[in-house]
């Protein structure tokens, strides 16, 4: 019971700091823990939320939560909670990439990816361009030259 009431006074912390300070910033809110996001989205709605998954891979330790094993069990929580959308790992896209987003997007979720794979370039060109992804995260974002050329995404 106590890490629960740490957490709503941690969000709740965060959700006022934005209030304050955010102005017309675009932000997403987002986490690991589904519970987190469910708090978040109860908490406010000028903000999407986002839940991460990492599913069940060899690369890292599945999480505990059973919630975030599947793809199928994130999608059946973002859309009965009513968050904006899910960020898939990358590497559980490696088989079936597009049929994968599609099925988020067939059920009203937005769609980002991060992970490792995402740094190179031709992997997030075929985000963009075949799974039409609506976000990708990724580490050394400045050194991105084709990020000038491309409109900004609007949530």
């Amino acid at each position: 019971k106590q890490w629960y009431q740490r957490r709503v006074r941690g969000i709740t912390v965060v959700i006022l700091e934005l209030f304050e300070h955010a102005a017309d910033r675009r932000i997403i809110l987002c986490s690991f823990c589904p519970t987190t996001c469910i708090m978040m989205r109860r908490k406010q709605g000028r903000w999407p939320v986002v839940l991460i998954m990492q599913g069940s891979t060899e690369t890292y330790v599945d999480y505990s939560d059973g919630r975030l094993r599947s793809l199928e069990a994130c999608t059946k929580l973002a859309v009965s909670e009513n968050l904006h959308g899910i960020s898939v790992f990358s590497g559980l896209l490696q088989t079936q990439p597009r049929e994968t987003i599609q099925a988020l997007k067939d059920v009203g979720l937005a769609t980002f990816v991060w992970g490792f794979h995402n740094s190179s370039q031709d992997y997030r060109d075929m985000l963009r361009s075949e799974c039409k992804v609506d976000g990708i995260i990724y580490d050394r974002i400045y050194e991105d030259t084709t990020l000038q050329k491309r409109k900004p995404i609007h949530l």
